[in-house]
């Protein structure tokens, strides 16, 4: 049995999966010019370098597989606190259920260009120096945030999200990502980045014992390659079939992916008349106010009397 759903699912979705008489779901994303919009530009150029945009593409990768997961209408943030050591020294990924991603990257300039002078193909642990990954799931203003942390280890942020899904969550779980800027003929080369995850769902009396399956699952993910996550031209459906297909796989949900900020120029706005006249009126040159939203670039400005 193949994939039972009758839609060809575009760029910019995400889908859950079931595979057939199995303990085992995934989830599976497939981001095109949403994760491009995310990355974003500012005047025309690119916002960050391309090693530091491809880790934060991962970043938000992880965020909308995981967040898919969530009972409840809430957000994920997956953040990295990188070291002295590396050239990255923070990213956040702030991803929602409504399916909305954003993301934001920090670095120096100067040891990025060291680093990269001396291997070009700089991964996650030497990007970031080491440090820490975490993950927090925010229910809203009334509720507790809960956050699990592990130590950043592996070439790609996959290798730290199964660190931290061993060492916090206790569930077996694999998750393969792929992140990079791809040309389709007669277009310019954009941002595409794939997904994917699995896990196994623990054994029980009707289940029983659920190793067998999962060792199968295993091997055949292990099999899937960056080149099937970021090709335009293979929907998550066949991708799917194309892994799955001999023990059955079936998609159980879909919906989409957009990159969309929070920001806006009432939230600043409050947010600079919080402070206090001597620090209002630091920020002034030439009689305005400028700021820009660290996530999506957008720029505001502001008169004193705004404020």
């Amino acid at each position: 049995m193949g994939v039972m759903t009758p839609t060809f699912l575009p760029d910019n979705h995400i889908s859950v999966f079931q595979l057939d008489k199995q303990s085992i779901r995934g989830r599976a994303v497939h981001l095109g010019d949403a994760l491009d919009r995310a990355l974003g530009y500012d005047n025309g150029e690119p916002r960050y370098p391309e090693p530091v945009a491809r880790l934060l593409g991962e970043a938000m990768l992880i965020g909308a597989l995981v967040v898919k997961a969530l009972k409840f209408k809430g957000r994920l943030i997956v953040q990295c606190h990188g070291t002295n050591a590396g050239a990255v020294s923070l990213l956040v990924a702030d991803c929602n259920t409504e399916g909305h991603i954003r993301g934001y990257a920090r670095w120096d300039d100067e040891q990025l260009t060291s680093i990269m002078a001396e291997t070009k193909h700089a991964g996650a642990h030497l990007l970031l120096g080491g440090g820490t990954f975490s993950m927090t799931i925010d229910q809203g203003a009334d509720m507790d945030q809960y956050q699990g942390l592990a130590a950043i280890e592996g070439e790609r942020l996959s290798d730290c999200a199964e660190h931290y899904f061993k060492q916090s969550e206790q569930i077996p779980t694999h998750i393969r990502l792929a992140c990079g800027q791809v040309q389709t003929p007669g277009a310019k080369a954009i941002w595409r980045g794939g997904g994917m995850l699995i896990q196994r769902i623990a054994n029980d009396m009707t289940r029983g014992d659920t190793e067998e399956d999962w060792h199968t699952a295993t091997q055949l993910f292990s099999t899937l390659n960056d080149v099937e996550l970021l090709d335009p031209n293979l929907s998550q459906n066949d991708l799917l079939y194309r892994l799955f297909h001999e023990g059955g796989v079936r998609v159980i949900d879909d919906s989409p992916i957009l990159a969309k900020c929070k920001c806006s120029r009432q939230r600043l706005q409050s947010t600079l008349k919080s402070f206090d006249k001597q620090a209002v009126m630091e920020m002034v040159k030439d009689g305005v106010i400028t700021a820009s939203c660290e996530f999506c670039g957008t720029q505001y400005a502001f008169s004193v009397d705004d404020i």
